[in-house]
């Protein structure tokens, strides 16, 4: 069990083909499924096992202990210095991005409903469709291609990837700078199209990214390491410092800096500490400062609002009754229903897209043009459902209602003095929309139209979000709830004086986002912080943990989903219910390649050749010379005990560089010339490739030590662990490698993240 196997693994490869995949499509396997209560298909698992993990343990090696000996507190300092440097300068750079985003949607918008409205005021209700329907599919069009040109990491809202990485998954170029900037550009084009999309999630991933991009500053395609931010490159660091832009995305979308904290501990993080949750909150105010700073005229006025990318003024004056708990209770119901039933066509709309359109850009072209027309069309013509009302019916409280702009609607083909309440939710920007739905106006929406608008948002966001253009479903999914909220808040109205429909719009907005993602603390506050709705705590609380767990009774969240749909091996924070009595003996891998701390070139060479493992048990060196012999030659030995791990790369690193060993005996010494800082100077870069290791046939009967490389402090189990306290153990401590040794400390198996699926 211990000894070299010349072959690949089975485990490490899988392949199958295109009917393999289509049948097991057709099986009848479940799409959705209940959280810890699903079974992956062969295919998903196979598929799984092509993803590698990411290192976000320490490697506790001589090296290291080496360095700390010699740090002082001023290169700790330095160190603790240089984090806070660089959440400040996340803070900005996402900060500006989410002003860029808000202006240059607004600029386009803009543009595109004044040359409507030009028709419009004209009466020319042809011209103005199409170039209503000329200039959305144009925006797309330009969405679409930049897809295309940059890759499809650009397209959606990017959040299963910045979870999955944040769990331990290595998604290759997710956070790289081609997709950062196909992001942003796609994003500005697909909104300002008329998508019902939203802008916060690809937020959450534009601020990841930035993350990534300011913490390790380097470029493995231009060969490009400076050693400015070398002691923060590795993977434990990268991961924290993307875990503080993905809040400070959502808090500089929402202006929600608690809200952005919360949501990185809640929802996008694995792992958290206590420092980085100070560093977090401190990203999130610069960025949210810095978008409002500059949206407001970059200090051209001396006071300054906290307002994001949405902002909806609300009352403080009014306060809901006891009995209306009910009502919200309802609302988390219906907002759970819905979440699920979003997720169930959703889901399986995405799945139909990856088994069938799989990366043809021409039918992903063609179907992002046939969504943007419908669209275009129902947000057009939906207003000739409705008769036009007088401007003069609505009511206006000032007395309660600070913020009266919300009661100026749209008014498109009617006469003057009237308004399409359609149009006033269809044919404007989603946040104006928004606005006007929770607006304290009474007598502005028609119940029937609030139910239309519910039903074509909810249907048109399940097929806008998956296309291949940038775009999240924040949005979209207030829209639903604040939808059929307004209309449950006027429906009670009508048998109950006093009621204001607009707390119901805000309870359902807040119920339909848990309904679909299953979020909670932190979407209560990102809900108070936007409204500035601090009375209404407690009705937003019972409806998201209603709405959370009636959803929950269905299936899992969309990102969850999502995951699965990518291939992305997430592992939960709790094992599934199918494996909890299974032992450890039962899923690990007892074809375990190991090395021994004192091994010949030639011996390393073929264990690397042989296999595709990322990292081999280093057990002891025997004292005998002929079992010593066997050790460093590779020859058929006897079990030897466990002594660490070394990573491939680590070793492919030591070979380019000839970094053999000088001792006599099994002395250990340390290369003077390869301290800790140039190992990890030397392996942050691109790891070379086995078949470029320039090493003469001399070489190859050098022997290398890998002691003082190896993580002497990497975690094992014994073989008698459980599963679930294996799994946990895994997951709580974010290892990418767990061995198993038996009660005489010899290596008998080994645990990655493919084994815990």
């Amino acid at each position: 069990m211990g000894g070299r196997f010349s072959q690949p693994l089975v485990s490490d490869i899988y392949t199958t083909n295109e009917d393999e995949m289509i049948g097991h499509w057709r099986s009848g396997a479940p799409v959705t499924h209940r959280r810890r209560a699903h079974h992956l298909t062969p295919y998903d698992i196979g598929m799984m096992k092509n993803v590698q993990s990411l290192n976000f343990t320490v490697r506790d090696n001589l090296l290291l202990r080496e360095s700390l000996e010699k740090t002082t507190r001023l290169s700790h300092l330095q160190k603790t210095f240089g984090k806070w440097l660089i959440c400040l300068f996340i803070g900005v750079f996402v900060g500006l991005i989410a002003y860029i985003l808000k202006l240059s949607v607004d600029k386009l918008q803009g543009f595109k409903f004044a040359m409507v409205q030009n028709f419009i005021t004209s009466d020319e209700p042809a011209y103005a469709f199409l170039t209503f329907v000329g200039i959305n599919s144009f925006y797309c069009l330009l969405a679409v291609l930049m897809v295309i040109v940059v890759g499809p990491l650009a397209s959606s809202s990017g959040i299963p990837e910045v979870k999955g990485y944040l769990n331990g998954v290595k998604v290759p170029s997710s956070l790289g700078f081609r997709p950062l900037f196909g992001k942003i550009v796609s994003l500005i084009m697909s909104y300002s199209s008329g998508l019902f999309i939203g802008p916060e999630g690809p937020m959450i991933h534009i601020g990841s990214a930035i993350g990534a991009a300011v913490s390790q500053f380097r470029s493995s395609t231009i060969n490009f390491y400076p050693k400015i931010f070398l002691q923060y490159q590795n993977d434990r660091d990268k991961r924290d410092f993307i875990s503080v832009g993905a809040a400070s995305g959502i808090s500089a979308a929402f202006g929600a800096p608690i809200g952005g904290v919360l949501f990185s501990i809640e929802e996008a993080s694995s792992f958290w500490s206590r420092q980085l949750t100070w560093r977090t909150f401190f990203c999130c105010m610069i960025a949210t400062f810095t978008t409002n700073f500059l949206l407001q005229g970059v200090g051209s006025s001396p006071d300054i609002h906290d307002s994001g990318l949405l902002t909806f003024g609300f009352s403080r004056l009014y306060l809901y009754r006891y009995s209306e708990l009910l009502c919200f209770c309802g609302l988390g119901i219906i907002g759970g229903l819905l979440g699920a039933a979003f997720v169930f066509f959703n889901i399986h709309l995405n799945k139909w897209r990856r088994d069938f359109i799989k990366s043809n850009s021409l039918i992903k072209l063609i179907e992002v043009m046939v969504v943007i027309v419908i669209t275009s069309i129902v947000c057009f013509y939906s207003s000739s459902l409705f008769n036009c009302r007088y401007q003069s019916q609505i009511v206006v409280e000032p007395s309660v209602c600070e913020d009266q702009t919300n009661a100026e609607m749209v008014q498109f083909f009617c006469p003057p003095g009237m308004y399409s309440e359609m149009a006033s939710l269809l044919f404007t920007n989603p946040d104006q929309a928004l606005r006007r739905l929770y607006s304290r106006t009474n007598n502005i929406f028609t119940l029937p139209a609030l139910v239309v608008f519910t039903l074509f948002y909810f249907a048109l966001s399940i097929m806008s979000s998956g296309l291949w253009v940038a775009g999240g479903l924040f949005v979209p999914m207030m829209m639903v709830g604040a939808g059929f909220g307004r209309f449950i808040g006027q429906l009670v109205g009508l048998y109950f004086n006093g009621i204001d429909a607009s707390i119901y719009a805000l309870v359902g907005s807040a119920a339909m986002m848990a309904g679909y993602c299953r979020m909670t603390i932190s979407l209560v506050v990102i809900m108070v912080e936007l409204t500035e709705g601090t009375q209404y705590l407690v009705p937003i609380i019972l409806a998201v943990m209603i709405a959370k767990w009636v959803g929950d009774f269905f299936n899992e969240s969309v990102y969850e989903h999502l995951m699965e749909l990518k291939h992305i091996p997430f592992l939960q924070s709790l094992p599934p219910h199918s494996k909890a009595t299974k032992k450890i003996t039962e899923v690990m891998n007892r074809q375990v390649v190991t090395v021994p701390e004192l091994c010949t070139v030639r011996a390393l060479l073929s264990t690397l050749e042989g296999n595709y493992h990322h990292a081999y048990p280093v057990t002891c060196s025997l004292e005998s010379d002929n079992n010593e012999y066997e050790l460093m030659f590779g020859g058929a030995r006897k079990r030897a005990p466990y002594r660490g791990l070394v990573l491939r790369n680590d070793i492919l690193v030591l070979l380019k560089l000839r970094i053999f060993y000088r001792g006599t005996s099994s002395e250990l010494l340390l290369d003077t010339n390869f301290g800790h800082d140039r190992f990890i100077q030397e392996t942050s870069k691109k790891p070379p490739k086995l078949n470029e290791l320039d090493l003469d046939e001399s070489d190859h009967e050098r022997i290398v030590d890998l002691r003082p490389y190896m993580n002497s402090s990497a975690l094992t189990i014994h073989d008698t662990f459980s599963y679930s306290e294996a799994y946990k153990l895994f997951r709580t401590m974010g290892l990418r490698h767990l061995t198993v040794i038996d009660v005489s400390n010899f290596v008998v198996g080994i645990i990655t993240r493919k084994d815990l699926l």
